[in-house]
């Protein structure tokens, strides 16, 4: 189970156009909505917002512990209006999910350990996906899923996602033939590409010799003038 940030968060009472007032003194607007769940206003701290978006990241699910509730309320951020879709949220829509039924997500995969064909064979490590859907249970979401760097020992050797362990109670429903990480081979220079160097280089002292001579010209010129 992965650790979950908590918001805390208050009934709000502001509605319409009156809610810059509560952007003005750093609070966010927002709604809680489900299925069959009537529709909430709440408010909470914009900063408190950004920092747990950016610890916990925005696809994972909150706790969203309302003033004056006994239980908090398990949400996951299904929108966030942004003034030209860029900058600081002007407001968030949290969908609170059903802790009874399954749901579908994307779970971040972090790399574990070392590949053996870049130590040893001074590979170039490529990673080709950053993260899988699962379904689960909601409480049963994972922080991560770990990819195991030690099979790629040569550069024929890929991980995919059939590869993947999930937690228990975690099914990965991405196509499994989908590559995660494999290791491509170190660029060798060839004798040709070194000569073309040499040659290139050459004629860059040639160009400018041409130039200091044109310039000497000149300057020969405007002297006797």
């Amino acid at each position: 189970m992965a650790d979950r940030a908590t918001l805390h968060a208050e009934r709000r009472t502001v509605l319409g156009k009156k809610v810059r007032r509560l952007r003005s003194q750093g609070i966010l607007p927002a709604n809680i909505y489900g299925r069959n769940l009537e529709s909430v206003a709440i408010q909470v701290e914009t900063r408190a917002f950004l920092q747990s978006v950016k610890q916990a990241g925005v696809r994972s699910m909150f706790e969203v512990a309302v003033a004056g509730e006994s239980e908090p309320r398990y949400v996951i951020i299904r929108g966030i209006d942004r003034p030209g879709g860029h900058g600081d949220p002007l407001h968030i829509d949290f969908y609170q999910v059903d802790l009874r039924r399954p749901v579908q997500t994307n779970v971040q995969l972090i790399t574990e350990g070392e590949a053996p064909a870049v130590v040893d064979l001074a590979g170039t490590l490529l990673q080709n996906l950053e993260y899988v859907t699962v379904e689960c249970l909601p409480l049963d979401i994972p922080s991560s899923i770990a990819v195991d760097l030690s099979s790629l020992e040569n550069f024929d050797v890929s991980i995919t996602v059939g590869d993947l362990v999930a937690p228990q109670g975690v099914t990965i429903i991405t196509d499994p033939s989908v590559s995660v990480a494999t290791v491509a081979q170190p660029r060798i220079r060839l004798e040709g590409e070194e000569e073309e160097g040499d040659e290139f280089g050459e004629g860059e002292e040639g160009v400018e010799g041409e130039e200091s001579a044109e310039g000497d010209d000149a300057s020969g010129e405007a002297s006797e003038d």
